[in-house]
């Protein structure tokens, strides 16, 4: 276990320690500069080469738990900070779906992911902490989703906004693209963000490059919650930012 509870992806406090990719210098630089600690990921070659650094790919929190892929080097990473991790029981492949082991979305009681695709160590954390499985057809659910608090959420995809809705989460559905994935067309707005306190969530760019970033604004603005915009230019998918401590 953690020094301290792990805060997830919706903190209940100020992060003073976040997971971010390594890839980008320039992004931990930003999260220091307002007094966050980071700990950047390393390259994980097994992944495929655009998202071989992703937080998103790596790793995910599921209750007290920090479950990350095996084989990797996140695992020694996150002990030096005294967070304990659980690896998944499966290698990851460079393929899908062999590549998303870890791409779940857990909150509160709700889980977000492909059942058929998550790794069993997932599946068991989710099960011991009776979390209510919502089941996509989306691998990559937690690229694709932002959410906001406990009971509304942002995505491009229509397949997982349905699902969500489903459960009664209200959903802001934006238009794919305007994100930039290097080596892909484009990325997922789930990648491009992550909140750093109840009422703020940070953005790897401006929101005003996005087509419906008005729109994002004021979905956040009618739930409390202010946008940070750490670097300049067009958002870009770091494959989230992800709050431990």
């Amino acid at each position: 276990m953690s020094g301290s509870k792990l805060l997830g992806r919706l903190p209940d406090k100020n992060a003073r320690l976040v997971l971010v990719s390594g890839e980008y210098p320039e992004l931990a630089e930003s999260l220091r500069y307002i007094g966050i600690c980071t700990i950047t990921t390393a390259s994980y070659k097994r992944l495929p080469g655009p998202v071989q650094w992703h937080p998103d790919m790596q790793a995910c929190i599921i209750g007290d738990r920090v479950i990350v892929l095996k084989g990797g080097g996140l695992h020694n990473l996150l002990a030096g900070y005294n967070i304990s991790a659980f690896e998944t029981a499966r290698l990851p492949k460079s393929a899908y779906p062999g590549d998303v082991l870890c791409n779940v979305l857990a909150w509160d009681k709700f889980i977000v992911g492909n059942s058929k695709t998550a790794d069993t160590v997932v599946q068991q954390a989710a099960q011991n902490i009776k979390s209510t499985w919502i089941d996509v057809k989306q691998g990559y659910a937690a690229c694709t989703v932002a959410l906001v608090d406990e009971q509304s959420a942002i995505t491009a995809d229509e397949g997982v906004a349905d699902q969500l809705e489903r459960y009664g989460l209200k959903v802001l559905r934006i238009r794919p693209g305007d994100i930039r994935l290097p080596g892909y067309s484009y990325g997922f707005i789930g990648g491009c963000c992550g909140k750093l306190a109840p009422d703020m969530m940070a953005f790897t760019g401006k929101l005003d490059k996005h087509r419906d970033g008005t729109r994002i604004k004021a979905f956040l603005g009618d739930r409390g919650v202010r946008a940070l915009e750490l670097l300049e230019g067009e958002l870009l998918d770091v494959g989230g930012l992800i709050a431990l401590n």
